[in-house]
């Protein structure tokens, strides 16, 4: 190599030594902070449905049911906000889910078990692992009998429906 090259790669490895970590030192005090959600978007959680995680709430446990004869073994609460008047499906797997994208649904009556998702199932939202999940229960499916669809997206088969009584759903419930 000629010995004028090697001076010039050898100056340019010097200077990427001290400024690659110096532009990284500058590139991290000068990265943006985002502020976290403020209240004014609660709103917008509680119009897409998200149940609330404030650990303050006042829920009572209306029912507990547990789903031992399915393919996803399951524990459920329908728990009520007094506060909010709404009403929350609570569920817990069992075990952990091992399968891929997995979705629970709302169905309507009193039907057969279907094998493939219908076109009137609502989405109550996702599931995966053993981690609690709560989902508002919407107006669609208040005072309604009907089936919780475990269904598997990737797979596009409903892995397992489990009966929910219709007053499990309404917003009237009064203990004992």
């Amino acid at each position: 190599m000629i010995y004028e090259r090697r001076q010039a790669h050898f100056w340019s490895s010097v200077a990427l030594i001290g400024l690659l970590p110096l532009g990284f030192l500058v590139a991290l005090l000068c990265r943006p902070t985002y502020a976290p959600a403020g209240a004014e978007a609660n709103g917008l959680f509680d119009a897409a449905g998200f149940a609330s995680a404030d650990q303050q709430r006042n829920a009572k446990v209306i029912k507990t049911m547990v789903w031992q004869n399915a393919v996803v073994p399951i524990e459920g609460e329908i728990l009520q906000l007094v506060s909010e008047g709404k009403s929350i499906l609570a569920v817990t797997p069992t075990v952990p889910l091992r399968q891929p994208d997995v979705l629970l649904y709302w169905l309507a009556g009193k039907s057969a078990a279907p094998d493939t998702l219908p076109a009137n199932a609502l989405l109550l939202g996702s599931l995966a692992g053993q981690s609690r999940r709560e989902f508002t229960i919407p107006a669609a499916m208040q005072g309604k009998a009907g089936n919780l669809l475990i269904y598997s997206q990737a797979k596009d088969t409903v892995l397992s429906v489990l009966p929910l009584a219709a007053d499990m759903t309404t917003l009237s419930h009064r203990e004992s």
